[in-house]
């Protein structure tokens, strides 16, 4: 279809005379903006040699090859793509911490940053360096001793004061190092109830294995209620999980 524009005889000469020079149809049309139709009628006849015929065709399998590379690269590029993942810039490292800190109103613990604890050492020198880049103070040692929760319970480790602001955060009524009784033995916390045990150093010695198989015994032969705490749940998605069985002690 050529939209009734006529052409001149001396614009279908070019089409002729280009035709007769070796190009295909497609090249003439791309040259003189024409229809592959009107170029492929007003060349019918035209004779054109074998050589030009070997030449039409190295042609054809040259772009067929360059726009098949650039077609796979394409793909490959769109395969790829669903594993590639940005590298995180070091404000985007600094960020995360400061989020952690908006969501947990506290600094985050090194072990709750494990994926990425070698990348923060890597770019930053120590983990305490990139709480500081943060705008952050570190945290004390986690196993330290006199550390004040925000409730002014004094607690052994970073980890059980961790523990503490969450039960005066939620409300939880709350006692810290309760004997148990007839033992020299104390609870971490009591609630209600129920004894919470943070277990933090469970399978480091024999010693501290002992005496968590003695409160357990001890719980059992009194009849109390023992949530045992470990690290696995206090630093991970299980710590809501964990602490939501206090809740529902407390609220009995």
């Amino acid at each position: 279809m050529n939209n009734g524009i006529k052409y001149s005889v001396e614009y279908k000469q070019k089409v002729i005379t280009l035709r007769k020079q070796g190009l295909t149809h497609r090249e003439i049309a791309d040259r003189l903006k024409a229809s592959l139709g009107s170029i492929s009628l007003w060349t019918k006849g035209v004779f054109i040699t074998e050589e030009q015929k070997a030449a039409i065709e190295k042609r054809r399998n040259r772009r067929s090859l360059i726009f098949g590379a650039e077609e796979r690269r394409l793909l490959a590029i769109k395969n790829l793509a669903l594993f590639w993942k940005r590298r995180p810039t070091d404000q985007d490292l600094l960020e995360r911490i400061r989020d952690f800190f908006k969501r947990h109103e506290r600094i985050p613990l090194k072990r709750e940053f494990n994926n990425t604890y070698k990348e923060y050492k890597k770019r930053f020198g120590s983990w305490n360096n990139s709480v500081k880049l943060s705008g952050f103070d570190p945290n004390p040692e986690i196993y330290s001793r006199k550390i004040i929760a925000k409730d002014g319970d004094r607690c052994d480790s970073f980890a059980e004061k961790i523990i503490d602001d969450w039960l005066s955060k939620n409300e939880v009524a709350h006692r810290r190092h309760v004997s148990y009784r007839g033992t020299k033995m104390t609870a971490d916390f009591v609630v209600g109830s129920a004894i919470i045990e943070y277990f933090g150093l469970a399978g480091g010695s024999n010693l501290y294995d002992q005496n968590i198989m003695k409160k357990r015994e001890i719980c059992k032969k009194q009849g109390l209620n023992l949530i045992e705490v470990y690290p696995v749940d206090l630093f991970s998605r299980n710590f809501k999980k964990c602490l939501g069985k206090i809740l529902r002690v407390a609220r009995k």
